[in-house]
């Protein structure tokens, strides 16, 4: 079945997705490579970047293993461009989805740019993108991937024999069972990943990190994945980094000053009433790991009063407690807090996937409601740098990253429409 633009602008409109209509509407029959380059344009003067967020792009390039100097050239580089990508959470391995955006996004980048991708840590690792996995396909045999000498082998095969009836994607877990609903952030690596590190085959070995028990899960994972995706585009300078972490890191700094407007939203309470007379009342400002009958699970946290609190979890909101929670890792700022940050204080170009233009095109229609975030930042913010689709064979079924790595052979068309890269999402976004 073919579509047209104004078949999917109305299909998109029916499906409660207005922002995302009215991108496609007007790319739908244009080509990726001329799409691309429009996403990379530059807007107008950005704002100063803030010496607060610098620090803590600094601060995360240097945790994931970048020197000092290094870590100050990229942040110069970030303060100039503008440019990130956020449409991707953090994982071991990605996704057929994950492969089209970046294709499409790295189609258009300027020659000697970096492509920064800020992978989302907020999210248990049973997500839809199987943080915790490697994720290849059914084209793939598992012997190929993993020796059958590893830990657990026969568990794996009777796992992939179940899994190929139902489903052409296989992956193979790397944490154990009771990690499944545990949050992503600041996570370590399970003695189970770093026994079955050492059997995969030669072309993952090749492009991973040291896995060792009790290590960050999220560096390893940021420089997997960028080794990973390094491989498929060796012509490109590509930093995978946990987002969260630099959000995180930010906050800290910018919460201790009671001029800026973070500090004001949590603790001047005439700006707070006034915020949350305009956004919705319960939007999640943190997540937190809880012990919930005896296993470990996120959940949403959210204001009320002088009270953060989720199901499970209360804090006395101080400026001290709110400082020491957030630098310990027990508080892992959502979306709300990091896009403020980046969008509507600093400026950033966040490039997006279909629900990331929804909710950030929301945000912005309602800061502008509001005068706590300079207006005219808020109003030139660009929040439909749409970068999605689905990278598949001629039958349709998903390409993975670790398929190329391992040996399958894609040729990515630079002349396919934007619309032909996302007609293998639409069942999806239609429902």
């Amino acid at each position: 079945m073919s579509f047209d633009a104004k078949t999917i602008q109305n299909s998109l409109q029916k499906a409660n997705r207005p922002e995302l209509a009215r991108i496609l509407s007007g790319a739908w029959n244009i080509s990726l490579s001329e799409y691309s380059s429009s996403l990379w344009e530059r807007t107008p003067a950005s704002p100063p970047l803030e010496a607060e967020l610098r620090q803590a792009f600094e601060a995360e390039f240097c945790r994931i293993g970048f020197t000092d100097e290094q870590a100050q050239s990229y942040c110069t580089e970030l303060e100039r461009t503008r440019v990130l990508q956020t449409a991707t959470h953090l994982t071991a391995s990605e996704g057929p989805i994950f492969l089209a955006l970046h294709h499409l996004a790295l189609l258009g980048m300027p020659q000697g740019e970096t492509y920064f991708v800020g992978s989302y840590s907020g999210v248990p690792f049973a997500n839809a993108a199987w943080s915790g996995c490697l994720n290849f396909s059914n084209r793939i045999d598992l012997e190929s991937v993993i020796s059958e000498h590893a830990p657990g082998f026969a568990e794996l095969k009777r796992a992939d024999n179940d899994r190929v009836r139902d489903s052409s994607d296989k992956r193979i877990s790397l944490i154990p069972g009771k990690m499944r609903d545990v949050r992503v952030f600041q996570s370590r690596i399970p003695e189970k990943m770093a026994d079955l590190m050492t059997h995969f085959s030669e072309p993952i070995l090749g492009i991973s990190p040291k896995a060792k028990t009790g290590d960050d899960f999220t560096k390893w994972a940021s420089q997997f994945c960028t080794n990973q995706l390094g491989k498929i585009f060796p012509s490109k300078s590509i930093i995978y980094f946990d987002l969260n972490e630099v959000i995180s890191n930010y906050l800290a700094l910018v919460i201790a000053n009671s001029n800026h407007p973070i500090h004001r939203l949590f603790f001047d309470h005439a700006v707070r009433d006034s915020v949350f007379a305009v956004f919705p009342s319960d939007t999640p400002l943190f997540t937190v790991d809880v012990n919930y009958k005896n296993k470990m699970r996120q959940e949403s946290v959210v204001l009320n009063g002088d009270e953060l609190h989720s199901q499970n979890y209360k804090l006395k909101l101080t400026q001290e407690n709110l400082i020491n929670e957030i630098k310990s890792g027990a508080l892992c700022p959502g979306l709300f807090l990091g896009f403020t940050a980046l969008s509507f204080i600093n400026g950033f170009i966040c490039f997006g996937s279909f629900e990331q233009v929804e909710y950030l095109a929301g945000f912005k229609q309602k800061w502008l409601k509001l005068d706590l975030l300079e207006n005219e930042i808020v109003h030139k913010s660009n929040t439909s740098a749409f970068t999605s689709g689905r990278c598949v064979d001629e039958s349709g079924e998903g390409i993975h990253p670790l398929d190329l790595l391992l040996g399958m052979e894609m040729k990515f068309n630079e002349n396919q429409t934007v619309g032909e890269l996302m007609e293998p999402l639409l069942s999806r976004l239609l429902t």
